[in-house]
């Protein structure tokens, strides 16, 4: 039941104030957006903009449109897998479903985890807890992003001429291991001693650290004893990524930038970090801005960069288009 406010501190749990900082906080991310996309266009011809999209190569971007295709599959038999692990068996057109409207969501929410909400009420509809759904969308999205982290590392390694770009290189491949370690370790091997630990940590500054931290090992807690699950879903998370950076890589060819395959390894993963930083609508300016640094290394121009950041944009919002259309008819 709902208990009056009272003349406490208890005033910031009033509905009407959280709805007031959403607000808030959504014109702040508005007036980001709009800043760095004013920046970026501040010396840029939007003609030469569009001539640069004219131009693009039909065929390779049809085919980097076909690749989202690809990845809705592949998330789908991530997120599956990670279900049954939790001893639910959904069909396949249900989580298929369910990803492209988690696309949709992602694509008219101010944030990028409004699909992310969608997958864990639908784990809910499925049967499980509030918090086991929680965790196994968490869980989805973590191993993504250290698939992410495992491209950076192999493409510092295996690539000479990123290194010599970076100060002290080796410093860095080894701090990068030794990170990918510690992750995968927790992953692998959860348990309520590392998080008890964490919470013994005594920082200045560290009490967000240690919710982040916590939430990690929490989440993988919850499926302690089926590394079976956890090894599939992280080499499906590996053949996802792999997936991005092709589509990626598709489109810049299109374009015809002139960067090789390998690079994009680097590159694109530290881009979709950045583009994660929840500061603008839904990446709206980070995007322009990051592309435009990380391709003006070789020789594109902002025009270009920005070209490649609005076709890829426009392919998540024809995905998302169609992940209304899902959403309009499911059940």
């Amino acid at each position: 039941m709902f208990e009056p406010a009272v003349a406490t501190q208890r005033v910031e749990t009033d509905p009407s104030i959280d709805g007031k900082k959403r607000r808030i906080l959504t014109l702040s991310k508005c007036v980001v957006s709009a800043a760095l996309i004013c920046w970026i266009l501040g010396d840029t011809s939007l003609g030469e903009v569009f001539t640069a999209v004219r131009s693009a190569n039909i065929p390779l971007l049809l085919l980097a449109i076909s690749l989202d295709s690809v990845g809705c599959f592949l998330t789908a038999c991530r997120w599956r897998r990670l279900l049954k692990a939790q001893g639910v068996d959904a069909s396949m057109q249900f989580v298929l479903k369910s990803c492209m409207v988690g696309v949709f969501f992602n694509n008219i929410l101010p944030s990028t985890i409004g699909g992310d909400a969608i997958r864990a009420y639908d784990c809910w509809r499925l049967g499980l807890s509030k918090a086991c759904a929680v965790a196994v969308v968490f869980v989805d999205r973590f191993l993504g992003l250290v698939a992410l982290m495992l491209f950076v590392l192999y493409a510092l390694v295996a690539f000479n001429q990123l290194m010599a770009n970076l100060p002290l290189p080796y410093v860095w491949v080894l701090l990068g291991a030794a990170g990918m370690f510690v992750v995968v370790w927790t992953i692998f091997t959860p348990s309520q001693q590392i998080s008890a630990l964490i919470g013994n940590i005594g920082l200045p500054l560290s009490q967000k650290l240690q919710n982040v931290l916590n939430k990690i090992v929490n989440g993988f807690l919850a499926f302690r004893g089926r590394k079976d699950a956890l090894a599939t879903a992280l080499g499906l998370s590996l053949i996802l990524q792999l997936n991005v950076v092709l589509q990626y890589y598709l489109i810049a060819k299109a374009l015809g930038f002139p960067i090789s395959l390998h690079v994009f390894f680097l590159i694109i993963p530290l881009a979709i970090f950045t583009m994660m930083i929840p500061v603008s609508i839904n990446a709206i300016g980070i995007r322009e801005n990051v592309l435009a640094f990380f391709f003006a290394m070789f020789g594109v121009s902002k025009s270009e960069a920005i070209a490649f950041a609005w076709l890829l944009y426009g392919i998540a919002i024809f995905w998302g288009s169609l992940g209304g259309i899902v959403y309009v008819f499911r059940r």
